[in-house]
């Protein structure tokens, strides 16, 4: 069974509009050295996917260079790999607003692969598990469409934005719906997707004919009523991009080396490699239960924080509870506290600036305070 990827590059980036207006949502960094993107597509390689189309809309050109021709993920083929397709693939002039036209959009390019199952994923959210399983489940329940989806409990943020579905003891899905509080722990989906090629060209050209313009709201519950249609549970670590608060929170639970294990070794993360110096901490810095990453100069005091690739901290500043994105600047003597700062922001010599876990300080790109 060979199979390939389709990837939904800018999908819910409205909610978290702080870190989507300069790029799109599969370009958000996260863990000091990645981009959201790295994991659903490592997730794909490790399935075997030979070739992976990636959806874009607007704000790509950030993603493009950091997937370039895939070569990080061995994707870098003169048949199939990565190919990025336009927003404006299909027959439409207008920009596709769901992700039923963003489909239909593409449907000449799933026309012209030949592999026999596609793996369609969002790219909000950061999580690695072993797609082989999730695989050999859709074989084994002869399914349609296999739903990956989580179990949530019912005061959690994601509720607001995501789709539950209810599942019998064989896994087959039984129902979907808006997520709601009043359900108890909700099977939340996660936006992976397993189903066969020609099933979902078949299946979108059918209910395009129907009318039909929403994906989980108006094909899933179609397909369900007509289908065979699984759920496969996703256990393990899942951060959800719901907002920016949601975004500061996950970040700051990969300090923790338990969470961290979750998420890296179940399946090895590739990424784009850059060729940078190794980090260079001051003789009077001091660095305590954070991640750093190359390229870094570190000159001040550093607790819990995440930092990326060429950030520098001056001497004497203090930065604390803190998510400082690439080429970020602290000023000497300067105090930063649960703040998240985007790329290339520049923090002037002696100024402070605090937020709280539940709402960190966020300093757009290249901000100069």
């Amino acid at each position: 069974m060979r199979t390939m990827g389709l990837i939904f590059s800018s999908i819910n980036e409205r909610n978290a509009p702080e870190l989507t207006m300069v790029r799109s949502m599969a370009s958000v960094p996260f863990g000091g050295r990645y981009r959201l993107i790295d994991f659903v597509l490592s997730d794909m390689v490790a399935a075997s996917a030979s070739t992976v189309g990636i959806i874009t809309k607007y704000n790509f050109q950030s993603l493009m260079d950091h997937v370039g021709s895939g070569k990080n993920w061995d994707l870098a083929r003169k048949s199939g790999g990565i190919v990025f397709l336009p927003p404006y693939g299909g027959d439409s002039r207008m920009l596709y607003t769901s992700r039923f036209e963003a489909i239909k959009s593409v449907l000449m390019f799933l026309k012209s692969c030949t592999e026999d199952v596609v793996i369609m994923s969002d790219c909000d959210f950061a999580s690695s598990f072993d797609m082989n399983k999730a695989l050999d489940f859709f074989v084994d329940k002869k399914s349609d469409i296999t739903l990956v989806y989580r179990d949530k409990l019912p005061d959690a943020d994601e509720l607001k934005h995501r789709t539950a579905i209810q599942t019998d003891e064989n896994g087959t899905v039984t129902g979907i719906s808006p997520a709601n509080a009043n359900m108890g722990v909700n099977q939340l989906l996660t936006g992976v997707l397993i189903v066969r090629r020609d099933f979902l060209i078949r299946l979108i050209e059918r209910c395009s004919a129907m009318g039909m313009k929403s994906f989980s709201g108006d094909v899933l519950p179609f397909a369900v009523r007509e289908y065979r249609v699984t759920g496969y549970k996703l256990d393990g670590f899942f951060a959800s991009i719901e907002s920016l608060q949601a975004y500061f929170r996950y970040s700051m639970a990969l300090l923790d080396k338990p969470v961290r294990d979750s998420l890296f070794k179940t399946v090895e993360v590739y990424t784009k490699v850059r060729d940078s110096v190794p980090c260079r901490i001051g003789e009077n810095a001091k660095v305590s239960r954070s991640i750093v990453a190359d390229g870094c100069v570190i000159e001040g005091t550093v607790e819990n924080s995440i930092i990326f690739r060429g950030v520098k901290i001056g001497k004497g500043a203090v930065v604390k509870n803190c998510v400082l994105f690439q080429d970020t600047d602290v000023g000497e003597r300067s105090s930063l506290s649960y703040c998240l700062s985007d790329k290339k922001a520049i923090v002037r010599s002696g100024k402070t600036l605090s937020g709280c876990a539940e709402l960190p300080y966020f300093i757009p790109k290249e901000t100069v305070l």
